[in-house]
């Protein structure tokens, strides 16, 4: 008799669980008027739950579940209304990254120009590289050559022709994008 004493209370307790589960279904979804977001909270309920039992005793399971999921819809609304508005997207909006025929354009003209480099003669190349890439000023590019500043800027001037007459050859504008 024991034992069907026992499957019968667990049965019994399984049921009781079942309404308890459906009650708070209803309870929260009634006050969210979303399912989904509704079922997340009589989970996060059950959690806690199992959670509280697991280091105190409970005398009313169900008056429990009420007042945690109560908290929990609460706490769903006071969050959603910390949030700011979402914003309207438009579709017109730019992306930042550049388009793909713009990176290979990109690439292809940097080709060009590294090539161009190497073809210059190493003094025009030293220059224009110290000068227009490294950032340092013609005095000091001209000292530490032993030129005068004229030559190193006519070098540079050189330099760039060079660049142009490498793109021009290419058909691509020495400017800018195609």
């Amino acid at each position: 008799m024991n034992e069907m004493t026992a499957v019968a209370d667990r049965r019994a307790s399984a049921a009781e669980d079942m309404a308890l589960r459906q009650a708070l279904h209803r309870f929260v979804t009634g006050r969210m008027r979303d399912g989904v977001e509704g079922e997340d909270i009589v989970q996060e309920t059950y959690v806690r739950l199992y959670d509280y039992r697991r280091k105190r005793h409970i005398a009313d399971a169900g008056a429990f579940c009420f007042a945690v999921a109560r908290n929990l819809v609460h706490d769903h609304f006071r969050r959603l209304r910390a949030l700011p508005p979402a914003a309207e997207l438009a579709e017109d909006i730019a992306c930042p990254q550049p388009r793909a025929d713009e990176v290979l354009d990109y690439r292809q003209r940097v080709d060009i120009l590294v090539r161009a480099l190497k073809a210059m003669p190493p003094l025009r190349r030293e220059i224009f590289m110290r000068r227009r890439l490294d950032g340092v000023p013609g005095a000091v590019v001209a000292a530490d050559l032993d030129m005068t500043q004229a030559a190193v800027d006519k070098h540079c001037t050189r330099a760039l022709a060079d660049l142009r007459h490498a793109l021009e050859r290419r058909g691509l504008p020495a400017g800018g994008r195609a």
